[in-house]
């Protein structure tokens, strides 16, 4: 892998490729739409994050809304004696300045213009609009300049393009003082409002907006032109007064509504109409505060020289360490260009930026991971061949645990055993009983891992294995009981092949037991041993042997009956005293899965024989045991136990005998 090639064992040049790497993925990015969509959308969280400027006392927008129209009911378009209405009264209220964002490029009747044209002539300060739109066919698109009528044009104090130029994902965050050759509308308006304001012919930035829709001061158009009840002229003298349409809904079939998105959309959930970004763009030209975004190539060089140092930064720490540091030096970026688009107007775009580092720092954690998994995966290899893989974990990932020491866990153990291999590995050559044995334990020591047991060691042709440690397991006692059944189906296509093989066909015991033993590293300093110790372990060993008595495969305890009961099918065989232990146990035959019953009609006939037995009743159990070998021929605890109770005719136990059998074997 590259990220353990020698370059990259070198910090300086791992943190050079790394940083490299990052700007050639970012800095081509931030030019596609996909960049640009990502740092638009933290540019709008930036605008909504900045407190809200005062309403620019300079401006007031005259809105023909909703209101309006319910005011004056009447359709549009209005009358243009209406306007010239308008126009009379702002002049008289002593408007400086009155901006129309309407393009009056269609005729009305002649009285109806006239008067209009006249109203603009007296006024002598009103701006109107024009417009561009734009035919295209198959193969051609052509650009149309829609001016007003002549009349008004020459009646005008001034005429500019009222465009409103979104980016790309619809949003309306930047202007420009001139549009395919001529001067906005904006600009024009804020001339005439104060002619020695320089204002550069190709000047481009981010519009200042003071916040979200409604944050100019606004007034219906029916309040100025109502004769009842003007306004007061405290609001409009001196003032750009700016005219435009406030609907959402378009005035006419053949439009589009004068509404646009803007930074603040997200927030509030209301488009802007297009005369109050008009109104926020000429604050902007007249406050100076146009908003100006770090220019390309100084942009990159700061991606090259970010992403680099980074690299090397990171190269040199930990993962937890880098992790500090890639949060802190996010959360400094962004306060920087934060506190440069508040104070300074200027936007620094942060997103891939700290998109970058993101990037410089994972790929380093990665390589650094790469590297720990490569040596754990060297570590798991070498100790996998003397333990089980879970103890390799263990110590691969808490190495301080390799240690002499134990401690005290509730655990399942599990003993098996070939039945008469002793007397059967006599008859046979040394080669063919390893590959016996080699076969055998791969087959067996595959399912104990497989179901999440630790194997313990091999002592002869006999297996120990437990479960619930060192990985803590609730469940350790069904895992157990998992693996013997499976142990014991496993054992058929094994005999079946060394009787193919003209080998001993063998017979497993299997025996389990759930308490708590003493599980740690045994041994002396040197040269120790991972295992489990004490009666748990012993009892185990105990009932592995006892199913030589009983002629059964599988027996458990009373202590894993209790854990298992409900998800597997076990018959009690015996209430037995095993020699080293003064305390009875209830000793089960695990036949199978809970969902197996069916296959077993004869167990109730069992535990009734098992009862009667105990009981002392003994031609109950007599004809209850028969009735058991009836249905399954040959049971042997049926017969080990009928054998028992025929001896018990002839010498009967104590009277205070409680059906305990007192074994004297190991």
């Amino acid at each position: 892998m590259l990220c353990f090639s020698k370059a990259f064992q070198n910090p300086w040049l791992r943190g050079l490729i790394l940083g490299l790497l990052a700007f050639w993925l970012l800095a081509p990015l931030s030019f596609l739409p996909l960049g640009k969509f990502l740092e638009n959308r933290a540019l709008d969280f930036y605008y909504q994050l900045r407190p809200f400027q005062p309403s620019a006392a300079d401006l007031l927008v005259v809105g023909i809304d909703e209101p309006s129209f319910q005011e004056l009911r009447r359709t549009w378009p209005w009358p243009r004696s209406w306007h010239a209405r308008l126009v009379n009264r702002l002049k008289a209220a002593g408007a400086k300045v009155v901006v129309f964002d309407i393009v009056f490029a269609e005729p009305s009747t002649p009285e109806e213009d006239r008067e209009f044209a006249a109203a603009l002539q007296a006024a002598g300060n009103v701006v109107l609009a024009t417009t561009i739109e734009v035919a295209e066919g198959p193969r051609f698109r052509r650009q149309i300049l829609v001016r007003p009528l002549p009349e008004f044009e020459a009646a005008a104090r001034g005429v500019g393009l009222a465009l409103v130029t979104p980016d790309p994902d619809g949003v309306v965050r930047r202007f420009s003082t001139s549009l395919a050759g001529r001067e906005t509308l904006a600009v024009t308006a804020a001339r005439l409002f104060k002619p020695d304001l320089e204002i550069p012919p190709s000047l481009t930035g981010l519009i200042n907006f003071a916040g979200p829709a409604h944050s100019l001061q606004i007034v219906s158009y029916y309040q100025v032109i109502d004769p009842d009840y003007p306004l007061p002229a405290s609001w409009l003298q001196g003032k750009i007064v700016l005219v435009g349409r406030m609907l959402e809904a378009n005035v006419s079939p053949q439009g589009q509504a004068d509404m646009f998105y803007t930074p603040f959309f997200s927030l509030d959930g209301h488009p802007m109409a297009g005369v109050e970004i008009q109104g926020h763009i000429i604050n902007t030209l007249l406050q100076n505060t146009c908003g100006h975004t770090l220019p390309d190539n100084l942009r990159v060089f700061l991606y090259l020289f970010w992403f680099v140092v980074a690299g090397y930064g990171f190269s040199r720490l930990s993962p937890l360490s880098g992790l500090a540091v890639l949060i802190l030096s996010s959360i400094l970026f962004f306060g920087v260009a934060l506190s440069l688009f508040w104070q300074q107007c200027l936007w620094l775009p942060p997103v891939l930026l700290v998109a970058g580092l993101v990037l410089v720092y994972g790929s380093n954690a990665l390589c650094h991971y790469a590297q720990a998994a490569k040596d754990k995966r060297w570590l798991r290899q070498a100790f996998s061949r003397y333990v089980s893989s879970s103890l390799v974990e263990i110590i691969s990932s808490h190495p301080e645990q390799l240690r002499l020491g134990g401690e005290e866990v509730e655990l399942t153990v599990l003993f098996s055993d070939l039945a008469g291999f002793t007397t059967i590995s006599e008859g046979l050559t040394p080669e063919k009983l390893i590959l016996l044995l080699n076969e055998y334990f791969t087959t067996m020591t595959d399912i104990i891992l497989e179901c999440r047991g630790t194997l313990d060691k091999y002592i002869g042709d006999a297996i120990m294995a437990f479960w619930g440690a060192p990985l803590s397991l609730p469940n350790h006692a069904a895992l157990a009981c998992e693996a013997a059944l499976a142990m014991r189906e496993a054992l058929g296509p094994l005999q079946e092949g060394w009787r193919e093989q003209g080998l001993p066909v063998l017979e497993v015991r299997i025996g389990l037991h759930t308490g708590p033993a003493i599980v740690g590293n045994v041994g002396s300093r040197d040269r120790f041993n991972y295992t489990v110790m004490g009666d748990t372990v012993n009892l185990a060993s105990r009932l592995e042997g006892v199913n030589k008595i009983y002629g059964t495969k599988i027996l458990i305890s009373d202590a894993t009956f209790g854990q298992v009961q409900t998800d597997f099918l076990c018959r009690e065989v015996d209430l037995v005293q095993v020699k080293g232990r003064l305390q009875p146990v209830a000793i089960y035959e695990l036949l199978g899965h809970r969902e197996d019953r069916p296959r077993f009609p004869w167990l109730a006939s069992f535990a009734a024989a098992l009862a009667a037995y105990r009981q002392g009743q003994w031609e109950q159990a007599d004809r209850l045991f028969q009735e058991v070998l009836a249905q399954h021929p040959g049971d042997p605890p049926s017969l080990c136990l009928l054998h028992r109770l025929q001896n018990y005719r002839q010498q009967p136990p104590s009277p205070n005998w409680q059906g305990v059998y007192k074994l004297d074997i190991k």
